[in-house]
């Protein structure tokens, strides 16, 4: 069975040859220490292919509205205006200004184009045109990755976090949400309206199987607000992209760091085909998941993002359970954070020669 045969598979809740697993490295950080500059350096096919051989994964991971991981992909929607050792500044079309330090890497926006009410009515609107030629010079590389049968799985900013991160700031935004719908709403659709007709023109001209719709919307406690406040300003846009995206044959991931269990529900009717990243850090019960939804929905993910500070019996022990409670159908393996640049190379060896021994639906049992 080919990788792109046995995601699908897994989100039809089909049975499948082995469990389907994506995995990538949580930053630049990561890749420097565990690759180095000639995987840096290399081109952006070749680190694709590089990391899909090394991690044994199905999915390819394409960034089209993003910032702040691999710089060169934040090429199609953010330009990076300024590139050192150390950091990057990258400035997306609303005019937001963001600081990416690569190591220790984090990421930090300096200037939001909308600081009060009145500046809204003055923020330019997004040429969403001027993005078909960054998208068209990624199409034959894309079009390679898709030949060689992976899921391709490209990734946008969902209407929260596209709104607050390019727009308003997280703190001022949820204010907003809390204090003034009206305005949230319009910022919403602000940030967010730009993003579907984006992904519309990747349509166009990408082989894509996925899209997949960053949202964090809690902490390790609670959602960041109340169930209504979801169904008011943020599920409508959910609902809107998985149809469009439906209608052209595409299926809709959600991924919501955070304890969002009582969001799940809710998601379901949004119509997203799949769910991520379900961070047991994050208070995000898989058995009860996979136990109550996982006929309606498949699960992604599960594997804890402190995977990096296991010892290598508790790595072994965590996978294993993970696929037993996820699996054998409607499941797809992944860890919440990627690879993380704490992990040693000795728990690297344990961590992908475990997935490769008990993803397989006879390997699990052993």
């Amino acid at each position: 069975m080919q990788p792109r045969e046995r995601v699908l598979r897994a989100l039809a809740h089909k049975e499948v040859d082995t469990i389907p697993h994506w995995d990538d490295f949580s930053s630049a950080e990561a890749e420097i220490l565990f690759l180095g500059e000639k995987y840096r350096k290399s081109s952006w096919l070749e680190k694709k292919i590089f990391i899909s051989n090394l991690l044994d994964t199905d999915i390819v991971w394409v960034p089209l509205v993003s910032y702040g991981f691999s710089f060169e992909d934040t090429q199609i929607f953010c330009e990076t205006i300024y590139e050192g050792d150390d950091y990057a500044l990258i400035k997306d079309p609303f005019g937001g200004l963001h600081y990416c330090r690569k190591r220790p890497y984090f990421t930090r926006t300096l200037i939001n184009p909308i600081k009060e009410k009145g500046d809204l009515e003055k923020l330019e609107k997004v040429d969403v045109e001027r993005f078909e030629a960054k998208i068209k010079s990624f199409s034959e590389n894309i079009q390679k990755l898709h030949d060689m049968d992976y899921f391709i799985l490209v990734e946008i900013k969902g209407p929260f976090a596209a709104t607050w991160m390019f727009l308003r700031g997280l703190y001022p935004f949820l204010i907003d949400v809390i204090k003034d719908t009206d305005f949230a709403k319009r910022l919403v659709e602000r940030s967010f309206k730009p993003i579907m007709e984006i992904v519309n023109i990747a349509t166009k001209n990408w082989s894509i199987d996925g899209v997949r719709v960053c949202d964090d919307l809690g902490d390790q406690k609670n959602p960041f607000f109340h169930i209504e406040k979801y169904r008011t300003l943020f599920k409508p846009w959910h609902s809107k992209i998985v149809e469009m995206l439906h209608e052209k044959g595409v299926k809709v991931f959600l991924h919501s760091h955070g304890n969002v269990m009582s969001f799940f529900q809710d998601f379901i009717e949004a119509g997203f085909d799949c769910i991520d990243p379900l961070d047991p850090t994050d208070n995000m019960d898989l058995s009860k998941l996979k136990e109550t939804y996982g006929q309606k929905v498949a699960l992604m993910g599960g594997v804890s993002k402190n995977i990096g500070i296991m010892s290598t019996e508790e790595i072994v022990d965590h996978l294993r359970d993970r696929l037993l409670t996820g699996g054998p159908t409607g499941y797809i393996l992944h860890c919440a954070g990627g690879i993380p640049p704490e992990m040693s190379l000795e728990k690297f060896n344990v961590y992908i020669n475990t997935i490769k021994k008990y993803r397989n639906k006879q390997g699990r049992h052993i």
